[in-house]
């Protein structure tokens, strides 16, 4: 599986790279900008489901690999969950 992440990590990587190249030509949209953030986090995502992999766990990017978390507060949630 690890094709499968590592190919993931690449085809961000080149979409952010062209993202910041047209960033540095000023050319950038609020929408890009957003999916640069959005990139960031999926990339963050990807590279600790890489190092797990790498440590011996079996990685199924398709259940493990989450672009938004929900928060389940429980039966006692703090304030700012409710």
């Amino acid at each position: 599986m690890a094709q499968g992440v590592m190919g993931r990590i690449s085809e961000l990587n080149k979409e952010r790279e062209q993202l910041l190249a047209r960033e540095g030509a000023h050319h950038a949209s609020r929408e890009d900008r957003e999916r640069l953030r959005q990139i960031d986090h999926d990339l963050e995502v990807l590279w600790d489901l890489r190092r797990r992999e790498l440590a011996g766990e079996t990685v199924d990017i398709d259940e493990d690999y989450y672009d938004r978390y929900d928060i389940d507060p429980g039966d006692d949630p703090p304030d700012q969950y409710r």
